[in-house]
């Protein structure tokens, strides 16, 4: 009797019983021990709660981040500053092709200010937002999970994908959070904490687009994406990580000649 305790004994110890986070466990760990976090998610399966929580918390937060940096009213003469310069050089151009003369340029410089200064403006934004981080969301995860079954032969579903996107994004939320509070601090519109957001650079040059690509939070986000990645489809961590940024990076190389893909990470 006392040898069959025995025998059993040292296997219980070899495989403990891993009981399940909690999303505030989860929320926590991804910032501190995000291998942990995506092992369990790999036991326990993804839950719904995963990605769609912290994505709804940051479109709150960034919602709210445009609506307070906007309010500033140096960074919001700022904007429209730069508004009105990106649409004066638009109708220039117009004028010197011959298809509107200069006083319908300058009433449609009118009509421009009046749209993007009105409530209206501001709903549309806010309703963009909402719906491009969904869609966004979805196609990402899905190029996730495509690339890490069918070339890095990994083995899992869809929301596997899903989940490690989602709960990544508190990454981003932290981002958002001291970027608005530095923004607001220094009456100056920046966007992220990227190089080129606090320099003085030419907008538009090769130099200014790379240096708005170095952003600490851009690589702390992409080590724990591909560390979770890595967990849940079961692939070495090592290949997954050389994998997230290897995609990063050619994201970055088609971003510079196909500018409409150069938004995020």
């Amino acid at each position: 009797m006392d040898e069959q305790f025995q025998n059993q004994q040292p296997n219980e110890e070899i495989t403990p019983q891993v009981e399940e986070m909690n999303f505030t466990d989860k929320m926590t760990g991804v910032l501190t021990e995000p291998s942990k976090v995506f092992e369990n998610v790999k036991i326990y399966a993804p839950k719904f709660v995963d990605w769609f929580v912290p994505l709804l918390i940051l479109i709150f937060l960034t919602i709210l981040s445009t609506y307070l940096i906007t309010s500033n009213p140096e960074i919001k003469a700022e904007i429209d500053a730069k508004t009105r310069q990106a649409s004066e050089e638009r109708l220039d151009k117009l004028v010197k092709e011959g298809k509107i003369t200069k006083q319908q340029k300058e009433e449609q410089l009118e009509e421009i200010e009046k749209l993007t200064s009105g409530p209206a403006m501001q709903i549309i934004q806010y309703t963009s937002i909402t719906i491009f981080m969904f869609v966004f969301a979805f196609i990402l995860s899905a190029v996730y999970w495509l690339i890490w079954i069918f070339i890095l032969k990994g083995q899992g579903s869809y929301n596997y994908a899903l989940s490690v996107y989602g709960l990544s994004l508190f990454i981003n939320m932290i981002e958002v959070i001291l970027v608005s509070i530095i923004a607001l601090a220094m009456s100056k519109l920046i966007n992220s904490f990227s190089v080129a957001s606090f320099l003085e650079l030419e907008k538009g040059t090769t130099l200014n687009y790379i240096l708005s690509k170095i952003n600490p939070f851009t690589f702390w986000w992409l080590y724990v994406v591909g560390v979770g990645l890595g967990k849940v489809y079961s692939v070495p961590k090592n290949k997954s990580l050389i994998a997230i940024f290897v995609l990063w990076l050619i994201y970055v190389v088609v971003g510079k000649f196909i500018p409409y893909l150069s938004f995020g990470t």
